[in-house]
């Protein structure tokens, strides 16, 4: 009887996924599937935004998410963690539970990792495979495990380019982004001396 009973809430909560799924994308907010949301109620997005597939999103807290923010594939987000320093050994039984910030206009590479509590500033770049462990000031540039600062964008330039309403998102719903991939294509040279 359990057994039917598990498969049963399965199909159930992977239809209401779905649901939940079409009404975000109608709003806006691009989510490409599959997907892993343990509460789509406390996930507070603002749209234009995006979100690559295979996302993992573990939340017990609130997962904020700014407009203009592209997230690449396989993104995990924890908004909790077990106590381990509590009554019983790995750890006790009790969650501790914090929301994570993301900033408008960020964006977030594949493969990265966002713990418990983190606020991430407007306008921040994150390299793939990063772990995000602490607070990211705005308009940086980060990457590494844990994450660090490798370098802030121009701050005037990312002003400028947001009151003038150029935003990827917005202008890609719009029709008004490249289409053609040859144009989009533009090859930068590796300026690193080869090493023999």
């Amino acid at each position: 009887m359990h057994k039917i009973l598990t498969f049963f809430k399965s199909i159930r909560r992977r239809f209401c996924d779905k649901v939940k799924l079409k009404k975000l994308n109608r709003e806006g907010i691009e989510i490409i599937s599959p997907i892993w949301c343990s509460n789509y109620e406390k996930l507070v997005a603002t749209a234009p935004c995006y979100i690559g597939e295979n996302a993992w999103l573990s939340l017990r807290g609130k997962l904020f998410i700014g407009a203009g923010t592209i997230i690449g594939p396989r993104l995990k987000v924890h908004t909790s963690n077990h106590r381990y320093e509590g009554l019983m050994l790995p750890y006790d039984d009790i969650y501790e539970v914090k929301d994570v910030r993301i900033g408008e206009n960020c964006w977030i590479g594949a493969d990265v990792s966002i713990m418990p509590g983190v606020n991430i500033g407007e306008g921040v770049v994150i390299a793939a495979c990063a772990c995000v462990t602490k607070n990211i000031p705005p308009y940086s540039v980060i990457g590494g495990v844990p994450a660090k600062i490798i370098k802030n964008r121009d701050a005037e330039k990312y002003k400028q380019l947001k009151n003038a309403g150029e935003i990827y998102l917005t202008k890609k719903r719009n029709g008004t982004t490249i289409i053609d991939e040859n144009q989009r294509c533009v090859y930068v040279e590796n300026n690193k001396k080869n090493i023999q």
